[in-house]
């Protein structure tokens, strides 16, 4: 048991991008659809004090393929793309939803896109879990 060495997350990630693209070259090669999508990377989140920001790498998608929907406690991402050529035409897509750790507020949240790196600010609600009470004595 002495020889147990944990794993880094790239070493994981690499291992997970590599299998990813051994199945993509499967498909390619028997004329099936890609098994894996390679669009996006890992999803991270960071709490800001104030806001929650999501980052997400795309690649070479454009802005008009990328969707991004926010509800107080659930951010969805989705994206599609297609490709046409001749004698062939493909289309990727991707959905990915993250439950948000506190209440957010939807109408605040704002989304960039800039050189392949989507980023969401989600700035949280005031009152995380509505107002106060008095309670009078009769």
């Amino acid at each position: 048991m002495a020889d147990l060495k944990r794993w880094s997350r790239n070493e994981i990630s690499r291992i997970r991008s590599d299998m990813d693209r051994l199945f993509d070259d499967l498909c390619a090669d028997f004329n099936l659809p890609s098994m894996f999508c390679r669009m996006a990377g890992d999803l991270t989140l960071q709490d800001e004090g104030n806001a929650l920001v999501v980052r997400l790498e795309l690649g070479n998608m454009a802005p008009d393929d990328v969707h991004v929907g926010v509800t107080e406690r659930l951010l969805s991402i989705v994206a599609e793309t297609r490709e046409s050529g001749p004698g062939h035409a493909s289309s990727h897509s991707f959905r990915k939803e993250l439950r948000l750790p506190c209440r957010i507020d939807p109408e605040a949240a704002r989304a960039e896109f800039a050189e392949g790196v989507l980023v969401v600010r989600l700035p949280k609600r005031a009152a995380p879990f509505g107002s106060s009470v008095a309670i009078s004595r009769k």
